[in-house]
């Protein structure tokens, strides 16, 4: 995928290269013609202008590279910390589900409507955690 990716980003940047130097309304497409002399010249220069450009190229995908990579590294972090929560906030309401059990259990006769309403309330938080940490 990077590869691809890789491939993807130079392509586009070397189509923009190509883009920039196409002629302008009215002006000739073919480029003018060198002389023999200039030959050589012309090579080394187009040479060097590609490895300039190459260089550019791998330097701005290696950039896109790392960005996607912080991105990722973000979105893992984000996951994790996500995770974390859900995490705790399922064991804050196992313990308030718990807790509300054990009162159930002791309680008198005076007692037992709002015990029994506690506990409810406890187990369907936890239920509601539940779910949403399975989906």
């Amino acid at each position: 995928m990077r590869i691809r990716s890789a491939s993807t980003i130079v392509g586009s940047l070397l189509l923009i290269g190509l883009i920039g130097t196409l002629p302008a309304a009215g002006q000739s497409a073919q480029p003018p013609q060198p002389t023999a002399s200039s030959g050589t010249a012309a090579a080394a220069d187009w040479k060097t202008e590609r490895d300039t450009y190459i260089q550019k190229a791998r330097d701005d995908v290696q950039a896109w590279q790392q960005k996607l990579h912080d991105i990722r590294e973000k979105a893992k972090a984000k996951n994790s910390e996500a995770s974390i929560t859900a995490h705790n906030d399922f064991n804050t309401a196992w313990t308030e589900t718990e807790d509300a059990f054990h009162k159930l259990e002791t309680v008198g006769a005076e007692d037992w409507e709002s015990a029994k309403i506690s506990f409810n309330t406890a187990s369907q938080k936890l239920a509601a955690i539940w779910e949403k940490i399975r989906t």
